[in-house]
C-alpha cells in the first residue's frame, strides 16, 4: 500500500493561533507587517523595523521575521514614521525573504 503524500504545510505559531481565536488583527499579535498598495505606484508598510538599503531602484525593509525586497524605478520614501514608511514610484516587484 502507498502512502499518499500530504502537502507540507507550515506549522501555525502559538501568535497565530490566538489571532485565529480571538478573531483580531493579526498584524498586530504576530508583529508582522502589513502592506497597503495604491496600485503599483504607492505602497504603504506599517510594522516594519527598519531601511537596510535604499536606492532610486530598490528599497529593503527589515519586518518580522522577513526582509521586505521592493524593486522598481524612480522608487522614493515620501515619508516614515516610528513603524510606517510610505514608498512611491513605480513597483514592479516585492519578495519577502526569510533571513537566517
Amino acid at each position: 500500500m502507498k502512502k499518499r503524500n500530504k502537502p507540507v504545510q507550515e506549522k501555525k505559531t502559538v501568535r497565530e493561533r490566538l489571532a485565529n481565536t480571538l478573531d483580531a488583527s493579526k498584524e498586530v499579535i504576530l508583529d508582522a507587517a502589513r502592506l497597503t498598495f495604491i496600485g503599483n505606484r504607492e505602497l504603504m508598510v506599517e510594522n516594519y523595523k527598519s531601511i537596510g538599503e535604499y536606492t532610486e531602484k530598490k528599497i529593503i525593509l527589515e519586518t518580522n521575521p522577513h526582509r521586505l525586497v521592493i524593486d522598481g524605478a524612480e522608487l522614493e520614501i515620501r515619508s516614515m514614521a516610528k513603524e510606517l514608511i510610505y514608498i512611491t514610484g513605480q513597483i514592479q516587484c516585492v519578495t519577502f525573504r526569510r533571513e537566517v
